[in-house]
């Protein structure tokens, strides 16, 4: 009996030794949440739908002899959490030279192309034609990603209906324009002054500044049907930020401070990014941008009640559904009434609690504490629980 107890441990062993080489280190990134605009009547503007992964490794059950490919695996997850795009593609595309059936490796070299190249979007036509290319290399590598393939139309998009555009540049930003339209041209230089007195005011907010990292941010105004066609959102957007700021105009001197609010708005959203990451809801996102796009005093009362009279006598929606972008919903009612929610929600906790709150619930993100926990850690209430002190059973 001992010795067939002892026989039959062994295969045992030797099984899970064999088994433990299936296993690979490694990571997917699933892709981000989408941004989206804000209907006419809360401001025309809106956020962003940029598909920007958030990372999460998989650990793997260790194996007796660990692969090298593993370890170069690894290396290349820390360079691409610290951006370092090219020292990861060179890591990345080692192990899949190496072992191409591993389909993790294969994931791993189309996120980092796909980072890459929005990360270098935003820069010069160089850099966009660049961009273009290693975002194709990251569609040919995972095809899955229907995220990417739409990235990459866009991009192409862009580049089509951008062509032969002037581009002004300021200290913090680049403004793209057609300078055949005489009614941009003209006032354009208000859009950089406007543009350039929110970047101090909210570098104030936030203490992070994305365009000082030696990025210039992108801004680009187009005609109402250019910008349809780079977009492809809905009617009632007023702009877009999906890494550059988009933003749709007819008649710059009529439209100048709506057009001025929608820039504020899409501002807020790369502050947002740089200060909490991709993880902030969308919620808290379109709120704050919603509070601050007409100066830093906050929204005006006739704002607020025309947030209330959008809301009616609906229930608000579940915070989860509106944890990501709207850009997918089509009902304009439903739209209104989300941002209307949204705004109401960031008015709430900024007179009640403090700007302070917000700013924490924000920044907690990239430190893996959610907004919910962080408002349950300051104030001892479920975050759910302010939907029935701002919106009460009627």
């Amino acid at each position: 009996m001992k010795f067939k107890f002892t026989l039959v441990a062994a295969l045992v062993a030797l099984f899970v030794l064999l088994m433990g080489h299936r296993f690979l280190e490694g990571f997917r990134a699933p892709s981000g949440p989408a941004r989206t605009q804000t209907p006419e009547g809360l401001g025309d503007a809106g956020p962003t739908f940029a598909p920007e992964p958030a990372p999460t490794e998989q650990t793997a059950v260790p194996s007796l002899t660990r692969s090298p490919w593993t370890a170069r695996n690894k290396a290349g997850i820390g360079a691409l959490e610290r951006d370092a795009f090219e020292e990861a593609a060179e890591n990345f595309a080692a192990c899949l030279a190496a072992r191409p059936n591993e389909a993790v490796y294969a994931h791993n070299l189309a996120e980092t192309y796909a980072r890459w190249a929005m990360s270098l979007h935003a820069g010069d036509s160089w850099d966009r034609t660049r961009s273009i290319e290693l975002l194709q290399q990251a569609v040919d590598l995972h095809p899955e990603r229907l995220d990417l393939s739409d990235l990459l139309d866009r991009y192409r998009r862009s580049e089509e209906v951008e062509e032969g555009f002037f581009t002004r540049h300021t200290l913090h930003f680049e403004v793209a324009f057609d300078l055949n339209r005489t009614e941009v041209r003209a006032d354009v230089q208000t859009l950089v002054l406007a543009l350039e007195n929110a970047y101090l005011e909210y570098g104030e907010r936030f203490g992070t500044r994305p365009a000082d990292r030696g990025q210039p941010i992108r801004v680009v105004i187009y005609t109402q049907e250019g910008f349809s066609e780079v977009t492809r959102v809905g009617a009632w957007a007023g702009g877009v930020y999906d890494g550059t700021i988009r933003v749709p105009v007819a008649d710059l001197s009529r439209e100048l401070v709506r057009v001025v609010s929608v820039l504020r708005h899409e501002l807020l959203h790369a502050f947002v990014h740089g200060a909490g990451g991709t993880s902030v809801p969308g919620w808290l996102n379109e709120g704050l941008a919603q509070w601050l796009e007409r100066g830093r005093q906050g929204p005006a009362a006739g704002d607020l009640e025309r947030a209330r009279k959008a809301m009616g006598s609906e229930r608000p929606f579940p915070l989860d559904q509106l944890k990501g972008s709207l850009a997918k919903w089509e009902d304009p009612k439903a739209i209104e009434r989300a941002y209307a929610q949204s705004l109401l929600l960031v008015a709430h906790i900024e007179s009640h609690f403090g700007a302070h709150l917000l700013q924490e619930m924000i920044e907690g993100d990239p430190k893996g504490v959610s907004p919910g926990a962080v408002f349950k850690a300051r104030v001892g209430l479920e975050l759910d629980s302010l939907l029935e002190d701002v919106f009460p059973p009627r």
